[in-house]
Order: structure tokens, then sequence, then C-alpha cells
């Protein structure tokens, strides 16, 4: 017997994005680069506890979008995920945040000036569809800008 699923309109039909969420080393310098660099705002910082201590959050809002930075205690980074492009595309779970810009050249040159560690610049991905710069932030998280304009 075949019955429909209903779906209503306070269900998945409403799902969007609320954050991106990530640990990072250090809370206040991350805040600090975050802000810096790409133009984010402190919304709120607390911390939460659990059963063997607690970890510091920062909710920063920009672009359109929230990011949820974790400071937990004794943070371990997991090299694999964070190799070379593009080895880093060989462990599974999160790559990347990405974003777009219309003008990529301009962007790369505020980064430039920012003094960002470049993974690459302005260069084409997906033969000559995708032109896009990707940056690191201060713990090796990788952040992929590309040109609206040349995505598929």
């Amino acid at each position: 017997m075949n019955e429909e699923i209903k779906i209503h309109s306070t269900g998945l039909d409403t799902l969007s994005l609320y954050n991106i969420a990530f640990t990072v080393g250090d809370l206040e310098k991350s805040i600090t680069w975050y802000s810096v660099v790409l133009n984010f705002n402190l919304v709120n910082k607390t911390s939460f506890e659990f059963p063997s201590g607690s970890a510091s959050i920062a909710i920063l809002k920009g672009s359109g979008i929230r990011l949820e930075l974790i400071e937990f205690p004794n943070g371990k980074r997991i090299e694999e995920l964070f190799a070379p492009a593009p080895l880093h595309l060989i462990p599974i779970g999160t790559k990347a945040i990405v974003f777009q810009v219309e003008d990529l050249k301009i962007a790369s040159e505020e980064l430039e000036a920012k003094g960002v560690k470049f993974v690459w610049r302005e260069q084409y991905i997906a033969g000559d569809k995708m032109l896009c710069t990707m940056i690191e932030d201060i713990d090796g998280n990788k952040i992929n800008i590309f040109q609206e304009n040349t995505t598929i």
C-alpha cells in the first residue's frame, strides 16, 4: 500500500542555512581574523558546560551568514583535513567555507593587502568554468572565493 507523505509548509520545505560551525585553536585570534579579513561582526560570545569542562563559542555575522567559532579545551588538529589542496579532498568531511564575489581580482587584491595566506589566487578549476581564489584562516581552514559569473 503506497501512502503519500504530506509535506507541510512548516517542515523540511522551510529548511535554510542557519550557520556554519567549526572549531578554532584560539577564539579571540579567530574573531579578530574573521573581523579584519572578511568583515564579519561579533554578534555574541558565550560558553557551554559539559562534564569535563567548558567550551567557548563566538557567533559572527557577515556576508549574509553566521559563523559559529568554537574553542574546545585540548582541541586536536587532524592533519589529513588540512593537507595541501587538492589533497585536502581525500578525507571525508567538511572541506571549505565557500563564498562568491562580483570581482575576484579586486577581492584578491584586498586579501593580499590584509596579508592572508593564499592557497591559490585567481585560478580556474573545473576547466575554464570556475574562477576562484583559495585562502586559509589562522588555523588552516580553507576558504574558497568564487567570481559569481564564472560558477557552474
